[in-house]
């Protein structure tokens, strides 16, 4: 038998323990927390903005831990939505009055702790700090293999043999009796 199980490659698989301290909230906005799982597009989302007055934009956040094959640690990424590519351009820039896509983590290494600013043109959107904890999938593999070996060898008793050990059989029998 030969089987092989993969599992994971080693991305962040889903987040636990979401924690988001508001300092500013726009009252236009409201804050929606996701199911915190990677879903099958890929994207490990963790919250969105969505704004309450049409024509405003939506901001999502999400974990970026690299691409398959290339990980990195985990990071906070916000994008914004409903506006033109060049509004996107100057959001993930920090140029024209947009900022916010990319978060500040803690400088201690073993916290998940990002500083989270978000604001357009017309001003701050959000202010405060999100931290989770990172559940990883990990690639394990299992192999096993099983043979058997079986040699079989005939011994073919002559006419003589045969006499021998049923006489044998028969003395012992009788000298028992004795």
């Amino acid at each position: 038998m030969d089987r092989t199980t993969k599992q994971g490659d080693g991305q962040a698989s889903s987040l636990s323990n979401l924690q988001i301290t508001v300092q500013h909230s726009d009252p236009d906005y409201e804050l929606l927390k996701h199911d915190l799982t990677r879903g099958e597009t890929g994207l490990l989302r963790v919250f969105s903005l969505i704004p309450k007055i049409a024509g405003k934009p939506s901001f999502a956040a999400r974990v970026d831990d690299g691409s398959p094959g290339k990980h990195r640690p985990p990071e906070l990424d916000i994008d914004i939505k409903d506006v033109t590519k060049a509004i996107e351009r100057d959001f993930k820039a920090n140029r024209n009055g947009y900022f916010g896509h990319h978060t500040d983590r803690s400088p201690n290494q073993n916290q998940r702790i990002f500083d989270v600013e978000i604001g357009t043109p017309a001003g701050k959107v959000f202010a405060g700090e999100v931290s989770f904890n990172v559940a990883f999938s990990v690639a394990i593999s299992v192999s096993a293999s099983s043979s058997v070996s079986v040699t079989a060898t005939v011994n073919r008793a002559n006419l003589l043999l045969r006499m021998r050990n049923f006489l044998s059989t028969i003395f012992e029998s009788l000298r028992r009796r004795f």
